[in-house]
């Protein structure tokens, strides 16, 4: 009885209520202001599924890794679409409320910004890109000499700058506005409810305008808990790519590795093992992992300000310094021309790549006899998934700490202010700083290539290897003269080293082996203060999301999420063995991708919360208006008997919403219903008639969501038709017992009447 008054005492409403008594409606153990407080029911259950995939992964080792990578191709084979376009709703409904809504504050009007508009934008991006940019900061080579076979390595349509143009504009879609669109969404939602609304820090909130009261029940306690998924696993990939990149510089300072040659600790034959024996392997990684978790929680134990402010600033400032001297280093000009260029190209090319899902390449190919190109042109399948839709997994997944993260230092700033800072100027700090390094890296690769560096063996990858008489130019001078100039030692094929080398290798190209060994211990310095910020930063949101929202939980807490972050990081490296470590990189990229599919949901629904929110505050929208009776979600006996029935009750209904006898309705209804129920009994004999079961059940799932929507009309209860629909298609019974449950009568639909001429003569 109590489950059911709630249902029906679920709508939001102007809640006036004090921190504390908005966490005492929440589940909780232990005492605000001591030594641990925390949601039993969220922090219990999150870290048993945490760790127990942590035991999973030590026992089942590569069976954890093919079963990530199973769920990973099911989610990208099905949901491919969803991925790319539900980016570019969530960017247009951005772009809305910058434009209508700029002036809007989070927090009240007297509120100042907390941080400077530099340390600001510091925090944002080194917790919102972290040691991901570093590790991937040769993505646009890596396009231009076409990894995974993409569509544009055709050179019967591209040309050799064109692609590379292509290559580097694809980098930018992938670290541009689409993947922070997560993060700003997340971000200026929380700030609303937290600091306009006096709601606590928490995800759960974000979804109040649209669950109203239930989110201080189960349904909350279950967003918290997929929000910490989400951010120990996102940052999870992080801290395993870290790791690898880590530990891959390290051996080259040991190894004293210069332009592909060790010089460090070598034998009379030839062999070196370093100084210190450091090894690429997966102990090292552990170890890496460990060390950084210590730094991260003794940054998160300091506290903002003087932990995680002061890294990032230096972090940032550090980064700065890097890309700065690589534009300088490199040739300058035609760097700030292929930018310029690529800008161009990418604001020209931005509509048509960001709902691009390679459709016709998943087909496979020819021969696989599903309609591959005919032509044998074109991509092959799996390049959108490896890239494009693992992006927007690991994106996605980091949006629940990223953007509290971004709300809980933004308290003060105006809407537009906000996203600008958010969306906009971190698309452009990573367009600067993908776009140097790319047009560094394809010009090399380039110059490599047209030297003859084949990549057939090592004396055809490193100029300072090759034979000099035969890898070069004849370059014609001035004087039309031909003259060999053979291959300077410092170029490189980028393209055939480790994805951990490129980075180092390209660096190597500017200077002597001591200023090589210089900005590798800069390189690996600034992706250490990456990772420690990203780190520290996520076990201080995810304590918060455990803590109901309290914004400065126990220290002893933050420590165990620190410890948990490290452990399951460590648990996916191991669950590979040492001859096939790129398993353990599988696994760890694949998990984001599948706990992203339904935080994207909660994302659409944050969207509409973050629409009824900014009309609310902005006084065109009552905050204490109408609701259905009772939650989608019921135990109406309607709802019971519309599972095995719908027509029944549904046919009621209908003759409410629109009139007329309801025995015409519930014949339709029931029509639909019963075919529905034929088709799909059908497929046991042929399986073609469970597509038309699936085809006929959508027309009924749309007509009971249209029927919501004339419901709400007449009933005066705002929403929208999507909504509507999805009820519908989710939720069949409940919404019909919803809407049974209203009061259609005359009066009351005079008061509705009445209450919409007040609030017109309010606004």
């Amino acid at each position: 009885m109590a489950l059911r008054a709630s249902l029906q005492d679920w709508a939001p409403r102007r809640v006036k209520l004090t921190m504390d008594e908005h966490l005492d409606k929440m589940a909780s153990i232990g005492k605000r202001g001591s030594s641990y407080y925390c949601n039993p029911v969220v922090a219990g259950l999150a870290g048993i599924l945490i760790w127990g995939f942590v035991i999973w992964g030590a026992i089942g080792k590569e069976a954890v890794a093919a079963e990530t990578q199973a769920a990973q191709a099911w989610v990208t084979e099905i949901w491919n679409w969803l991925y790319m376009s539900s980016r570019n709703i969530w960017l247009l409904v951005l772009m809305y409320v910058l434009y209508k809504y700029y002036d809007i504050k989070l927090g009240s009007e007297e509120d100042k910004p907390e941080f400077s508009d530099l340390t600001y934008f510091a925090m944002l991006f080194s917790c919102g890109i972290a040691t991901g940019l570093w590790y991937y900061s040769a993505e646009a080579m890596w396009h231009y000499e076409g990894y995974g076979t993409p569509r544009w390595t055709d050179h019967k349509i591209w040309n050799d700058n064109t692609r590379a143009e292509h290559a580097v504009m694809m980098t930018w879609f992938h670290w541009g506005l689409h993947g922070w669109i997560a993060y700003v969404l997340v971000g200026v939602l929380i700030g609303f409810m937290t600091y306009r609304r006096g709601f606590p820090m928490s995800m759960r909130f974000t979804m109040y305008p649209i669950i109203g009261e239930l989110v201080y029940g189960p349904l909350g306690d279950m967003i918290e808990v997929l929000s910490i998924l989400c951010t120990i696993f996102g940052i999870c990939t992080s801290l395993g790519l870290g790791a690898m990149q880590i530990n891959k510089g390290l051996v080259r300072l040991d190894l004293g590795t210069y332009q592909g040659q060790d010089y460090f600790g070598c034998d009379s034959s030839g062999t070196c093992s370093g100084r210190a024996g450091i090894e690429v392997n997966r102990d090292t990684q552990c170890i890496i992992i460990v060390v950084i978790s210590g730094f991260a929680i003794a940054s998160v134990i300091l506290g903002l300000k003087a932990g995680i402010a002061m890294l990032s600033q230096a972090a940032f400032i550090l980064s700065f310094f890097i890309l700065v001297g690589v534009l300088f280093l490199d040739e300058t000009w035609y760097i700030l021309n292929a930018l310029t260029s690529t800008l161009g190209y990418y604001i020209w090319y931005l509509p048509r790549i960001s709902f691009h899902t390679d459709a016709w390449e998943e087909l496979g190919k020819a021969s696989d006899g599903l309609g591959g190109a005919p032509d044998g042109r074109g991509g092959l399948k799996g390049w959108m998934n490896a890239w494009t839709i693992f992006y927007w997994g690991w994106w996605i997944s980091w949006g629940p700490f990223v953007g509290t993260f971004l709300a809980r230092i933004s308290r003060g700033r105006k809407l537009g202010n906000f996203i600008i800072a958010s969306l906009i100027l971190p698309s452009f700090w990573s367009f600067i700083f993908t776009g140097v390094f790319g047009a560094a890296q394809i010009r090399i690769s380039r110059q490599a290539e047209s030297a003859g560096l084949d990549m057939s063996d090592a004396a055809h990858t490193y100029g300072s290897l090759a034979d000099k008489s035969v890898i070069g130019w004849n370059t014609v001078g001035e004087d039309g003269v031909a003259r060999w100039n053979p291959v300077p030692d410092g170029v490189v094929r980028l393209y055939n080293l480790a994805t951990e080398d490129v980075i180092f290798e390209h660096l190597c190209y500017y200077g002597t082996h001591e200023f090589a060994t210089l900005m590798t211990v800069l390189t690996l310095i600034c992706i250490v203060l990456y990772f420690v910020t990203s780190s520290d930063s996520a076990s201080y949101v995810v304590d918060i999301f455990a803590a109901n929202g309290v914004e400065e939980p126990p220290t002893i807490q933050k420590v165990f999420w620190g410890c948990t972050e490290g452990v399951a990081a460590i648990a996916l490296l191991l669950s590979a063995d040492e001859e096939n470590p790129s398993v353990a990189l599988n696994a760890v990229k694949a998990i984001p991708i599948v706990l992203g599919l339904p935080f994207t949901f909660l994302l659409f629904w944050m969207c509409q919360a973050l629409m009824l929110v900014c009309s609310e505050e902005s006084g065109k929208l009552p905050i204490d208006r109408k609701n259905f009776k009772t939650f989608v979600f019921n135990f109406e006996l309607s709802s019971l008997i519309s599972i095995p029935a719908p027509f029944i009750h549904a046919g009621q209904v209908g003759t409410k919403v629109w009139g007329g006898n309801p025995i015409v309705y519930m014949a339709g209804f029931a029509s639909m219903w019963v075919v529905t129920i034929v088709f799909f009994c059908l497929a046991a004999a042929d399986e073609a008639f469970l597509s038309l079961a699936a085809a006929m059940y959508f027309v009924f799932a749309f007509a009971i969501g249209g029927m919501r929507t004339a419901a709400r009309a007449k009933l005066g209860i705002t929403g929208d038709m999507v909504s509507d629909a999805m009820a519908g298609l989710f939720a069949y019974p409940w919404a019909i017992g919803q809407m049974a449950k209203e009061d259609f009568s005359s009066s009351s639909l005079q008061s509705v009447l009445k209450g919409k001429e007040a609030d017109e003569a309010t606004a």
